[in-house]
């Protein structure tokens, strides 16, 4: 038997670098999708029509992968890490990428929030020490079954 690899975590905001309407949001998630089951990373998107907020898990060298992407992607500016490093498990297992049109507020708020390494809101404790995650969980927690 072997173990499996590690669960790595990366979380991070971006501007809009255009205005993106309907159809190019779908073109990102189709693209997006595709890239992420090669790289074996789940995650979810928020995105307001002005910033995105995502969370991306998966093995060390596929989130890396992805998030290279995204930084040579001309749709992203002034990205900011939020948080990155290993998880004890995935969060987002079922979805290669899911996506939900947000209020700003409320990404303003989860982006603000303190996010901590190492934390997990499986684990209740963990998730009184990761606000951020805490908060992206309880959003998707209530929502009607995102587009993946």
């Amino acid at each position: 038997m072997t173990d499996s690899p590690p669960i790595y975590a990366l979380a991070y905001a971006s501007r809009s670098s255009s205005n993106l309407d309907n159809s190019d949001l779908e073109e990102i998630l189709v693209d997006a999708s595709a890239q992420n089951r090669m790289a074996d990373v789940t995650g979810v998107l928020l995105y307001d029509g002005t910033t995105f907020l995502q969370y991306l898990e998966g093995p060390e060298e596929g989130v890396a992968s992805v998030f290279d992407r995204i930084k040579q992607s001309k749709r992203h500016a002034d990205i900011r890490v939020l948080t990155s490093g290993e998880v004890p498990e995935r969060y987002f297992w079922n979805w290669s990428m899911a996506c939900q049109h947000a209020d700003a507020s409320l990404i303003q708020k989860i982006e603000a929030a303190r996010w901590s390494e190492r934390s997990h809101p499986f684990l209740e404790e963990d998730a009184e020490h990761n606000p951020g995650l805490r908060l992206l969980a309880e959003f998707w927690s209530v929502q009607a079954p995102p587009t993946t």
